[in-house]
């Protein structure tokens, strides 16, 4: 059986992730970097061939850069389908690390580095396998964690078009809930406009066409603040959201919503026997209240939005749309080493499984640990 060695890993850095010059070098100058392959560029479009020119030799990809470097990683690693992309180490390091840290990477980029490579070398490295979402438009999928649409993506993009400091996300913050809330200022009120648009999950499509917001995601968790989704998943579907509401009703509910916590339908009132007697079912674990029908949030497995937005988000990055129509499916599988990973988000995650041969799960377990990763050549003998 062959053993893991440093040279299967390459360690790639992208310098201009979170500005911190410091925290680079924590990695870059790390004894455990100095056996790998060493791939720094701010141009992702360079780590296709750099990636390629290592051949199969890399079994394992350490990636330094936050959110926006993982989702054009990701991308380019898969533009040949036909060539299957290496596990990945996702270690934190940009302005926004949502998917590093679902993964348990909740210390310092050097020190995820540094952990990842001692359980890597010992032949304990966790991993677990986590599908991507394809967003597809025009006939191009890309691929991601979490995709969106609506006001909030305005007020992001109104973010982006200007200086990304901490300061002034507050700020954009602030006047998005005053905006929201008052209406005023009256200049920022397009930005917060209702999202018109047809929705349609399963092939079933909603009733309502104003929407405050259509978020998908495979993960669970949108930032490390909010986790708005109601329920598990099962392995062939994914996170669905969509909110038939006024913007000012979001801002006014959204300490609630960031929790995956829905209000009761109003409706439910006019029966209260009816309330009572599922309250106590819901106690005892036997379902739940009514909520307002105005708030999807379930899982689902095709999703189809038609909208004249002219931005969309995936994985916090903005792009313009190129089509009226968005068509979201499951993607490609990744296999993602994992380090302590909280019990909530155990929960949310995917049921980790041996690469090949693993026994089909139709519902996710909440609390199976992750299981280690082997070298390539010793799945077989599993």
């Amino acid at each position: 059986m062959k053993s893991p060695h440093p040279h299967d890993v390459a360690l790639l850095c992208n310098p201009r992730a979170g500005g911190r010059w410091r925290v680079l070098a924590d990695v870059l100058d790390s004894d455990e970097a100095k056996a790998a392959h060493r791939i720094v560029t701010d141009d992702i479009r360079d780590v296709h061939e750099a990636i390629a020119g290592l051949g199969q030799r890399v079994k394992l990809l350490c990636i330094y850069g936050g959110d926006g470097t993982i989702y054009r990683v990701i991308n380019e690693l898969l533009r040949n389908p036909a060539i299957a992309p290496p596990r990945l180490a996702l270690l934190g390091g940009g302005t926004m690390n949502v998917t590093a840290t679902w993964c348990g990477m909740s210390s310092s980029p050097g020190e995820n580095f540094r952990q990842v490579m001692r359980a890597y070398m010992a032949d304990q490295l966790l991993w677990r396998e986590v599908p991507l979402l394809g967003i597809t438009q025009q006939g191009e999928t890309s691929y991601g964690f979490t995709f969106g649409l609506g006001p909030v993506v305005r007020i992001l993009q109104y973010y982006e078009s200007g200086k990304k400091t901490h300061a002034r996300a507050i700020a954009v913050a602030l006047q998005s809930a005053v905006g929201a809330l008052g209406g005023v200022p009256r200049d920022f009120q397009p930005i917060l406009r209702d999202m018109e648009a047809t929705v349609t999950a399963d092939g079933e499509r909603m009733p309502f066409d104003r929407w405050a917001a259509v978020f998908a995601n495979v993960t669970g968790t949108i930032n490390p603040f909010v986790v708005p989704f109601v329920g598990d998943r099962t392995r062939d579907s994914y996170h669905l959201l969509s909110y038939a509401i006024s913007p000012r009703e979001l801002a006014i509910m959204l300490p609630l919503l960031i929790r995956g916590m829905l209000p009761m339908d109003p409706r439910s009132f006019l029966h209260p026997v009816s309330v009572w007697r599922q309250a106590l079912l819901s106690l005892l674990g036997k379902g739940g209240l009514p909520t307002d029908p105005r708030y999807v949030n379930r899982s689902t497995r095709n999703l189809v939005v038609e909208t004249s937005e002219s931005h969309f988000t995936i994985d916090g990055e903005v792009f313009p749309s190129t089509d009226r129509r968005f068509e979201v499916n499951l993607g490609p599988t990744l296999n993602l080493a994992t380090l302590a990973v909280r019990r909530r988000d155990l929960k949310r995650a995917p049921t980790p499984h041996p690469i090949e041969g693993h026994a089909p799960a139709e519902v996710l377990a909440e609390d199976e640990p992750p299981r280690r990763a082997l070298p390539d050549d010793a799945e077989g003998r599993r």
